[in-house]
């Protein structure tokens, strides 16, 4: 048994990479992991811990695997494994490195784990200083509630000795309890600042402070001002720092998709994550978070996208490559579906054994604006400011405009790419898709026509089985549905 261990202008972006596009493109029945992915093939994968050091990545996940303590014991554990930058070789398989205790408060599920590097000068009472230390979400109780945070430490990363009780426990036991580690060693300091989720009965992030790795005291709660309105409960994946501006980035999970728009199949990961970053002195003050990007099913085609890591040093500072380009490692469900399934068989695509650990990235971008494309394969349409299945023979008909990726001023109208039963590729205004399966977001528009700007109204079209959108008022000769907003040219 698995249990998954996740609760349900500005800068514009490119964030995929290569790697994931070719790998996209030539996805098929091969269980193989495609290139710079990590994972266990065939088992669940996710929850990734990332950190870069010296040309080298260092992964810390959840998967399944035998308890080496107790070999009848076959459910979450932690594995670790190291990439090359380059070469994105992985420097041999997957290791087990840390499980359950039995009979311990960890006794039936140890996952979510996040490593940070820093001194912790004899925390287990050993007389031994440490320069790891691994934050994991643990519990006694088989039906995964009433969950803590443990700590084990270690020298090498691989070899991990724990502390015997909980480092933080959940404000109530009724509930899932606390989850999502994210971690920051102050060197200068000798302080440990750990974030987490503490659900009672909502996520709510909650910021502490530990000068030996083992006690905690709480400094308050995060801000939440700036999150997309559209989903009010987020849970998170992931924090990092960025000393030179003094910002904070973060993902945020979207929502899980009801089982009405799935064929009834409850699934697992939620369909996207989104990308923000906020001020230091804001982060407890109330202050507002920035939206930077969001990943997600029409932008991936992957089915579930969720619980994400930034890639970080060993202390937590995010690592910015050239042009501010942030590395992310999503949990995400390989290969896509279909670009014609139902909604039963995208979501069975998403099933727990296909999740891996997929290499994704955000580049900052002088351009604010996406366009947003019409396709069709001769059948019918799809639109899109995201991905499009190589296997639909979709061919692009047109640009009808261009849609920003954030909110920006007045462009509040978020246009989200949604989807009925096999074929039927549609837009909406409503972040439930109208009871249809959600895909994501294509971006933002204008509610109405803005002195200066050479905007061009966009309108939602249907014939008897197909959408699409169109210029045209009259809707090329096909019904009207609505006016979606209005775009750039």
């Amino acid at each position: 048994m698995v249990l998954l261990r996740n609760r349900h202008r500005g800068t514009i972006i490119s964030f995929l990479s290569v790697s994931m596009m070719l790998a996209t493109a030539a996805c098929g029945g091969s269980r193989q992991l495609p290139r710079g992915a990590v994972g266990n093939i065939g088992k669940v994968n996710y929850s990734p811990s990332v950190i870069e050091t010296q040309g080298i990545r260092y992964f810390w996940w959840c998967s399944s695997g035998v308890n080496p303590a107790d070999h009848s014991q076959n459910t979450d554990a932690i594995y670790y494994q190291s990439v090359n930058v380059k070469s994105l070789q992985t420097n041999g398989p997957p290791v087990l490195v840390l499980a359950e205790t039995p009979g311990a408060w960890d006794s039936a599920y140890t996952c979510n784990a996040k490593v940070i590097g820093g001194k912790f000068a004899n925390p287990l009472g050993d007389g031994q200083t440490y320069s790891y230390a691994m934050y994991y979400v643990g519990t006694s109780c088989v039906c995964g509630t009433n969950n803590s945070i443990g700590v084990a430490f270690s020298n090498d990363g691989i070899q991990w000795s724990k502390y015997p009780s909980p480092v933080i426990r959940p404000s109530s036991s009724q509930g899932y309890g606390v989850a999502q580690p994210a971690l920051y060693y102050d060197a200068q300091n000798s302080l440990l600042h750990i974030y987490y989720e503490d659900y009672n009965p909502a996520a709510t992030h909650i910021a502490a402070v530990s000068s030996d790795g083992v006690h905690f005291t709480v400094q308050g709660i995060l801000a939440t001002n700036g999150l997309n309105s559209d989903n009010p409960d987020p849970s998170w994946g992931d924090m990092a720092y960025e000393p030179n501006a003094g910002e904070w980035y973060a993902l945020f999970n979207r929502p899980l998709r009801p089982t009405s728009s799935t064929g009834g199949v409850q699934e697992r990961g939620q369909y996207g994550i989104e990308l923000y970053k906020i001020p230091n002195d804001s982060l407890l003050t109330g202050g507002s978070w920035q939206h930077l990007s969001t990943m997600d099913t029409n932008g991936t085609g992957f089915e579930s996208n969720f619980i994400a890591a930034l890639v970080h040093d060993p202390y937590g500072n995010i690592n910015l490559g050239p042009g501010g380009k942030i590395g992310i490692y999503a949990s995400i469900s390989y290969p896509p579906a279909s670009w014609n399934a139902t909604p039963t068989q995208a979501a069975d695509s998403a099933t727990i054994a296909r999740f891996i650990l997929f290499p994704m990235e955000w580049v900052p971008s002088t351009e604010p604006t996406v366009p947003l494309n019409r396709y069709s394969n001769g059948s019918v349409h799809e639109v899109t400011t995201g991905w499009v299945s190589p296997n639909g023979g979709f061919q692009r008909e047109s640009t009808l405009g261009h849609l920003y990726s954030t909110q920006f001023q007045d462009a509040v109208v978020r246009f989200y790419s949604c989807k009925r039963e096999s074929f039927d590729y549609f837009v909406s205004l409503d972040v439930d898709c109208e009871g249809q399966r959600m895909l994501g977001t294509n971006g933002y528009a204008y509610p109405r026509p803005v002195s200066g700007l050479n905007l061009a109204p966009l309108y939602r079209c249907s014939s008897g089985h197909d959408h699409f959108v169109s210029k045209d008022p009259k809707c090329e000769g096909q019904n009207t549905d609505m006016l979606l907003g209005y775009v750039l040219p």
